[in-house]
């Protein structure tokens, strides 16, 4: 099974949230940063601020992009 990789930037930060994932395909791969995602966002509890910006993106075994999931924020 392919193995692929979830990296968070917080606008501070970038690191690589795991050592990989063996799943069966991208579109098991994308069920599960999404899945990640919103667990991740949930626990900031409130530390998100107008103006932060924060992603994941998932890179298969080569270390080549994914996809890239973004949540931008700003004041209006």
């Amino acid at each position: 099974m392919p193995r692929f990789f979830f990296v968070v930037a917080d606008g501070r930060n970038m690191e690589i949230q795991n050592d990989g994932l063996e799943l069966p395909d991208r579109d098991a791969a994308w069920v599960e940063a999404t899945t990640a995602c919103g667990e991740l966002l949930r626990d900031l509890d409130g530390k998100l601020l107008p103006g932060d910006q924060w992603c994941m993106k998932v890179k298969d075994a080569t270390g080549a992009d994914i996809y890239l999931l973004e949540f931008k924020t700003s004041a209006v």
